[in-house]
């Protein structure tokens, strides 16, 4: 970063080498770590210097520029284009709508610019953007760059999210808060928030629930965890930088922060805090899912290996009362069930993309859980911006099929796409299995009735719901496995028959083909559909309307 070049007096430099750190044995003439001194907003150490009304006293006036910020959370939603005013300091890059009064300013640039130059060597490049709360509600992270409106800028949890625009968006946020907390006692920063009792007196807090200790952004959330559990996450995280700091280098720490943020470092920081754990006499596995801000749209952002959630504010699941995985304010309390349905989610993705077999899949994926991804409010995969957007839990693993088997078979045969979409996903996926099995227990329809008392025989769970297609197949009179008009239900009856008959690996490679006639098998796609419906009609003709 170019420094301009300033003129301070002697008081100024001294005040910043008393504020973080004659212990710091890096300061040379003025120069720490690679850093040089504050151009202006240098933090006077003594109480007289600081103004009554609480505002710390200035060395020289920030110089601002125009500046124009343009935005788009990721959904495209939500925009802005904000007029701001820019200035730069040696240790952040501020922006601040115009609406921003010069005390908070100047407050916000103190505290962070006090607490970022105590960072033992190079200080990423950081851009904290503050904008009027009755413009910009939220909380979002892009890049290295911080979106926030007016807060409390003297407290670990306002550093600990200046410090994920430098190391990483979606790092552990309770490594972030553990170091903030560091940061601001070795500043000298007042805040009770930031010093726990717990670290006071060097002792682990155990959590109520073992998820706790995932340190994720959820944890230090009072509607996902216990009251008592955000302070057990806070206490920990903070124990935890401590005692790591007391062994390893800060560029080690925050190596290990940075490592939190993908999916290849996580696994390896995981085992470092299971360790810690495990000495506090904790015997615990952590998740491989983190997560984000989600700004004004999005209650929140999930990523994992396979694909990045964003799981909109207002999102209610239309189908919660019909499926028993499901409560009605799923996704937005209880981290437990967050965590579940992440960590599975995660694992149906790793299962289809290994059961497909495709080399040069693109992980690269977002899911938008919203009810507003219409109009219409349909569930669906464009392809053209490898997007998914879904109204309904239920739909997910259908989605995630398309956009797997996107580029791979013919996308205009329903069968091909639909019925192979709908039959691997209630075979396989169990939130949207649940959501058909509860559907059909609850059914009025005196052919499901009849299989259902008939269902006590020994059968795989896993097949009932291609026995009752097959049986709706026979009912509906169904004989093109091809039709979008008949609800999939006979595409997935099709290939749930070629599945019993030839073997998933042979379907799939089936469906991905572009000839109707498959050698190995000497047949065509008519006369599969023959044998498929003489199929049907033998095997369930007691189910046929009278």
């Amino acid at each position: 970063m170019k420094k301009r070049i300033r003129l301070l007096t002697v008081g100024v430099m001294m005040a910043v080498l008393a504020a973080c750190g004659s212990n710091q044995g890096q300061k040379e003439s003025g120069v720490q770590a690679g850093r040089m001194e504050p151009e202006y907003g240098a933090v006077q150490g003594t109480d007289s210097e600081t103004a009554e009304n609480g505002e710390t006293a200035f060395s020289a006036e920030p110089v601002y520029e125009a500046d124009i910020l343009r935005y788009s959370e990721p959904s495209g939603t939500f925009s802005f284009r904000k007029d701001v005013e820019k200035t730069q300091t040696d240790y952040a890059a501020y922006y601040f709508e115009s609406f921003i009064s010069e005390k908070e300013r100047r407050a916000c640039i103190a505290a962070t610019d006090r607490a970022l130059s105590c960072i033992g060597t190079t200080v990423p490049e950081i851009e904290i953007v503050v904008l009027s709360p009755e413009s910009y509600d939220g909380i979002l992270i892009s890049g290295n760059r911080l979106y926030t409106p007016v807060q409390a800028w003297d407290s670990a949890d306002y550093l600990a999210k200046v410090l994920l625009a430098g190391y990483g968006e979606w790092s552990n946020y309770g490594l972030a808060y553990g170091y903030a907390d560091y940061l601001h006692r070795k500043a000298g920063l007042s805040d009770a928030e930031a010093e726990p009792d717990g670290v006071k007196n060097h002792s682990f807090v155990p959590a109520s629930v073992p998820e706790v200790y995932d340190l994720t952004l959820l944890c230090f959330d009072e509607r996902f965890v216990a009251a008592q559990d955000v302070e057990a996450a806070k206490n920990n995280a903070c124990l935890f930088v401590e005692e790591y700091l007391s062994s390893h280098s800060e560029e080690e720490l925050l190596e290990l922060l940075s490592a939190s943020g993908t999916a290849e470092g996580l696994e390896r920081v995981n085992g470092v805090l299971e360790e810690f754990y495990v000495e506090n006499g904790v015997d615990c596995t952590l998740t491989r899912i983190r997560y984000q801000y989600g700004g004004v749209t999005f209650d929140y952002a999930v990523a994992c290996e396979y694909a990045r959630f964003y799981i909109d504010k207002d999102w209610q699941e239309q189908y919660w009362e019909a499926n028993p995985m499901i409560t009605e304010n799923f996704l937005h309390e209880d981290y437990n069930a967050v965590k579940a349905f992440f960590e599975y989610s995660e694992r149906q993705m790793r299962q289809y993309q290994e059961l497909f077999g495709f080399d040069n899949y693109n992980n690269d994926l977002s899911v938008f859980i919203s009810n507003t991804a219409g109009p219409p409010l349909i569930s669906f995969y464009q392809q053209a911006t490898h997007t998914i957007y879904i109204i309904s839990l239920t739909h997910l693993a259908h989605e995630y099929i398309h956009s797997v088997m996107f580029g791979h078979c013919d996308w205009n045969s329903q069968w091909k796409t639909e019925g192979f979409a709908r039959y691997f996903s209630y075979k396989y996926d169990d939130y949207s299995y649940d959501y058909l099995n509860s559907g059909y227990n609850e059914s009025k329809e005196e052919y499901i009735q009849k299989y259902i008392d008939f269902i006590d025989r020994d059968i795989d769970v896993r097949k009932d719901f291609h026995e009752l297609e097959n049986i709706i197949v026979q009912v509906k009179g169904y004989t093109d496995p091809d039709l979008i008009t008949t609800h999939y239900i006979p595409g997935s009856s099709f290939v749930g028959f070629l599945v019993d008959r030839y073997g998933e690996q042979a379907v799939i490679e089936y469906t991905c083909s572009d000839s109707e006639y498959n050698a190995e098998w000497d047949k065509s796609y008519e006369e599969l559909v023959q044998e498929w419906n003489a199929y049907i009609e033998e095997r369930y003709s007691e189910y046929s309307r009278k």
